[in-house]
């Protein structure tokens, strides 16, 4: 049923725990993974950071797609990183499902109450409300 997966990581416990997920659902439909971190800084502060900043940001990135993938040792899983960088995560997350034919997403939930989440939006629930394929949160 499911032959491609993207799971979004941020390397919070939620993200790890939807990680575990995916890799048990991918392991039992030999599907391909794909690991996703944005590291996405607003336009208005992005001008002002020098390369080494930048640089920082990418490696921090790469760090935490690292750690996510490691979860995967053992499963006989070898999932690809996408680091991405200038566009919110769920932009990212949107235009990889439509891109590259994902039949599954599966993100963290940040666990925000509802007056957090209405204030400050939540990329599960921006993703939810667009994707084109089935979305899985795990708490």
């Amino acid at each position: 049923m499911f032959k491609k997966i993207l799971i979004a990581t941020d390397g919070s416990e939620n993200s790890l725990r939807a990680a575990e997920v995916g890799r048990d659902i991918a392991a039992c439909m030999n599907a391909e993974v794909t690991l996703v971190y944005a590291a996405y800084v607003p336009a208005m502060y992005s001008a002002d950071l020098g390369s080494e900043i930048r640089e920082a940001l990418r490696e921090e990135g790469r760090r935490i797609l690292a750690t996510t993938a490691r979860l995967f040792e053992g499963s006989g899983i070898e999932p690809l990183r996408e680091l991405l960088f200038d566009e919110k995560a769920e932009d990212g997350i949107l235009r990889l499902l439509k891109e590259r034919d994902y039949d599954l997403v599966i993100l963290g939930s940040r666990g925000l109450d509802a007056q957090k989440r209405k204030a400050l939006g939540s990329t599960s629930m921006r993703v939810i409300e667009s994707a084109v394929c089935p979305v899985l949160i795990v708490h």
